[in-house]
């Protein structure tokens, strides 16, 4: 479908139709109040306690005053995950029976709800709830895990904007629109929205984490092996890694993924006793400081997949595909964890159809991961680029052209190019000097399909990925 170039916005909140109409604008997409077009209206009673019904009453209501046009709702939620009773889609009700008058005294209610606390977690929804011309209703929601500061920051923004801080360790008040995009809720439900409008609303379920993948997912690389192909050598203890992850969080990683065991060829296999002692602290301390964060693994070993969900990630990365060992399959469909599922072909010939076989393996792995109990919406797919058997630089560059072919499945297809053996093979570059090369590559890649990003330079990644949607929508 066509996106719309304008949107009529259900709402009687001049400062929320100003924030929502902010992203709107970034896809060439005008959202217009409701009062331009009619006199002001009173809508129906809303729900206490249900965002989705609330905006589809506003929608519809409006709907049936102007059935041509497609018309937008909204209903937000602040959730403060230490105090469940006491927000929720409730907030600006409670404020007013607090006799909060001002922003600054709603900022300082919670920021004093949170003095005691050592988790300042919380987060914001937004429903969206659009009917079409046609008479299309699409529900959409967008999620962004935030924390309480203890003060208020930024430039710019108004209210709880100025306290929450997002995934990147800025404040909502703090990010540009674009970032906004990616770490607001309503910037996340507009994305959401609008794949949903052409298509391509693809959902990567990751133990209760929606990753969406309509401004790319940005998955961020952390080594904790000294004998990692690339930057092995700048390997630390936990506090370093905790602080690497940290940046990639501010830098715009939707994923960290702690790796203790390296796969490069000709890699010496750890024991699982020495990759669970080099991984599970370092979960566990992101998890600590960044209680929102996704964090991933990159293991083969079942002993280390249990140790890891245990410690708390979120997402498996089994470059085995997890059908080598029978007790992966049956640990993977009891929790409610992620999969990143790669075609490995290393122990087998590739024909002259390279995207035959990958399309053919995937469509058996995932047969078999389903078959075991485990939910289609919660695996992606890595084409496992340098992983052949005889592999070498024309093979390596006819996987990345196949990577389109996996759209099929429609599962999040992932580029895992960065720095590796390729760029040096074609351009005889060192590994620190591949970053460009890499993100051509990833672009490509990107723009045929495969919309997961596995990258050591988390900040380009975020902004080419951003800016390619951006450009492809602009009209």
């Amino acid at each position: 479908m066509t996106l719309p170039s304008r949107i009529v916005f259900a709402s009687n909140n001049t400062a929320k139709t100003a924030d929502v109409a902010k992203f709107f604008k970034l896809y060439g997409i005008e959202l217009v109040n409701y009062r331009e077009l009619i006199p002001a209206q009173d809508f129906p009673p809303e729900s206490t306690d249900d965002q989705a019904l609330n905006a589809r009453i506003k929608a519809q209501f409006i709907h049936t005053l102007l059935p041509t046009e497609y018309v937008l709702a909204d209903d937000s939620g602040m959730f403060l995950r230490a105090f469940p009773e006491r927000f929720g889609l409730t907030t600006a009700r409670e404020f007013k029976a607090l006799g909060l008058a001002t922003v600054a005294a709603e900022n300082q209610y919670v920021q004093d709800l949170y003095a005691t606390r050592d988790d300042h977690t919380a987060y914001m929804a937004a429903i969206f709830v659009l009917i079409t011309p046609d008479q299309q209703t699409l529900t959409v929601e967008g999620r962004g895990g935030v924390a309480v500061s203890p003060e208020s920051r930024g430039q710019f923004g108004k209210g709880l904007d100025t306290i929450f801080l997002t995934e990147t360790g800025k404040t909502i008040a703090e990010l540009t629109v674009a970032e906004q995009l990616n770490y607001h809720h309503r910037g996340r439900a507009t994305k959401r929205l609008l794949a949903k409008l052409q298509d391509e609303d693809i959902i990567w379920q990751a133990n209760g984490h929606d990753l969406t993948q309509e401004t790319g997912i940005i998955y961020g690389v952390l080594n904790v092996s000294p004998e990692s192909f690339y930057n092995g050598e700048h390997v630390g203890g936990v506090t370093v890694s905790i602080a690497q992850a940290t940046q990639q969080l501010a830098d715009g990683a939707d994923v960290v993924e702690v790796g203790g065991q390296t796969t490069r060829p000709g890699f010496v296999p750890l024991t699982p006793e020495a990759e669970i002692a080099r991984i599970v602290p370092v979960i566990q301390g992101i998890k600590k400081t960044h209680p929102y964060a996704v964090v991933a693994v990159d293991t083969y070993k079942y002993e280390v997949m249990v140790a890891a969900i245990e410690a708390g990630a979120d997402i498996i990365n089994d470059v085995n595909g997890f059908t080598d060992d029978p007790r992966k399959l049956s640990l993977m469909a009891a929790t409610n964890v992620g999969l990143l599922t790669m075609f490995n072909p290393r122990d087998q010939e590739l024909s002259v159809d390279i995207a035959a076989d990958m399309v053919a393996w995937f469509r058996e792995n995932l047969a078999s991961l389903e078959a075991a109990g485990i939910q289609r919406e919660r695996i992606a797919l890595d084409p496992g680029v340098g992983y052949s058997k005889n592999s070498d630089v024309y093979q390596d560059l006819a996987m990345m052209q196949a990577v389109g072919s996996l759209t099929t499945f429609k599962r999040p297809v992932m580029t895992a190019v960065s720095n590796k053996g390729w760029a040096k093979f074609l351009f005889d570059l060192p590994k620190d000097e591949r970053s460009d090369l890499s993100l051509v590559a990833a672009t490509e890649m990107y723009r045929l399909g495969a919309k997961v990003l596995r990258v050591h330079d988390v900040k380009s990644a975020r902004q080419m990925t951003s800016f390619v949607e951006l450009l492809k929508n602009a009209h």
